[in-house]
């Protein structure tokens, strides 16, 4: 008698490996094409271990390959969109050690300028002229609705600076400058989604964004990373 094997549930959260591998996958893309659909910014914030990385890596997959991953999932009926999209994602867990703001800042050039470059930006270490200040003609030069910008723990370098209240500040007087070029520069953005753990609401990164919608606790996408 054939015993039926289920499919192995996933460990990590690349999206793709996980298709490839045919392993368990709650599909969400109903709610995930929902918000593709149009031009959009989001907001979401969870606990650790809710699929944040998992649903930033549908994102990429979805606006670098099309359709390729998602066979057999709900979005495949209803994705009608041929083009593919530069993506960027970022991953701020990356560049949450450090010892000072200093070396802080040269981290975030470090991934800013590594992200971005196989899109053509190039940045060069110029007086009076900074990462963001370079990002920001970049961008303005891009296509109009060209980008894809995908953000996970944005808050990683701040959580991880909390009890040094100086290099905070300048831990968020960075991150603000580059949230400013993506607030003057959003017609390039065909879409941007950002996820954290933490709302720094009295911080001004926030102020800067003020054009992202929080699905944090929005009712409709409740359930879009585990729980209603």
């Amino acid at each position: 008698m054939a015993i039926n094997q289920l499919k192995a549930l996933p460990l990590g959260s690349d999206f793709i490996a996980l298709r490839i591998a045919d392993e368990i996958y709650v599909d969400k893309t109903e709610m995930v094409f929902s918000l593709v659909v149009k031009r959009g910014k989001y907001f979401l914030a969870r606990p650790r271990r809710f699929g944040k990385s998992l649903l930033i890596s549908t994102f990429e997959s979805l606006f670098k390959f099309g359709l390729r991953d998602f066979k057999g999932l709900a979005i495949e009926n209803l994705w009608k969109e041929d083009a593919v999209y530069n993506v960027v994602r970022l991953d701020f867990s990356e560049i949450k050690d450090f010892a000072d703001a200093e070396s802080f800042s040269e981290r975030l050039i470090s991934l800013l300028s590594q992200k971005f470059a196989p899109y053509g930006f190039c940045y060069e270490l110029l007086p009076f002229q900074t990462v963001s200040d370079q990002l920001s003609d970049w961008l303005t030069a891009r296509e109009k609705n060209s980008l894809v910008l995908l953000i996970d723990e944005y808050d990683a370098p701040l959580t991880s600076c909390l009890n040094n209240k100086t290099v905070f500040k300048e831990v968020r007087r960075a991150l603000s400058a580059f949230y400013s070029v993506l607030k003057s520069n959003e017609g390039a953005l065909r879409f941007a989604f950002i996820t954290g753990i933490t709302k720094f609401n009295r911080t001004s990164i926030f102020s800067e964004l003020n054009n992202l919608s929080d699905l944090s606790l929005d009712v409709e996408y409740g359930n879009l990373l585990g729980y209603t």
